[in-house]
């Protein structure tokens, strides 16, 4: 009888915990963009422009000062890694800087759509086909600082 209890506790306690972790991810994942987001203008203001395009988890020419305190160069909360898109082409539209979440090898970006869309719906729109943050090419996140 005790275990049954247990058990059924279990089964009624775990997707709360995967909804808390989820959440969590998300929030971590705003946070970042936000931070980034900031030091990407900051850059700007002090340079007249935007860094060069670099590649996925690199620091960008000249970021690392502003980045230095970020999770910058960490796989991201929901798998892969940041990219910064200097005059980047996405679905045929040219941005001129944005921020993307990339899969590197066997590390993948969350496909999971919940969490996509919640992270969506706490930085932007809430819905991932329009706004700052989207899915873009191969349907990974990009997140639009400047259009």
């Amino acid at each position: 009888m005790v275990i049954l209890v247990i058990g059924l506790l279990i089964l009624i306690l775990i997707p709360g915990f995967r909804r808390a972790a989820m959440t969590t991810r998300s929030k971590t994942v705003v946070n970042d963009l936000r931070v980034f987001s900031i030091a990407f203008q900051q850059y700007r203001a002090e340079n007249t422009d935007f860094p060069p395009d670099a590649a996925t988890g690199a620091m960008p020419t000249g970021m690392a000062e502003f980045l230095r305190e970020t999770n910058w160069l960490a796989t991201t909360p929901i798998g892969g890694r940041y990219n910064w898109d200097f005059n980047c082409n996405q679905g045929g539209t040219v941005y001129l800087a944005a921020i993307g979440l990339r899969s590197v090898g066997s590390n993948s970006v969350s496909s999971v759509l919940e969490q996509l869309l919640q992270i969506d719906r706490l930085i932007d729109d809430g819905s991932l086909v329009s706004g700052n943050f989207f899915l873009g090419a191969g349907n990974e996140p990009v997140f639009i600082i400047e259009p």
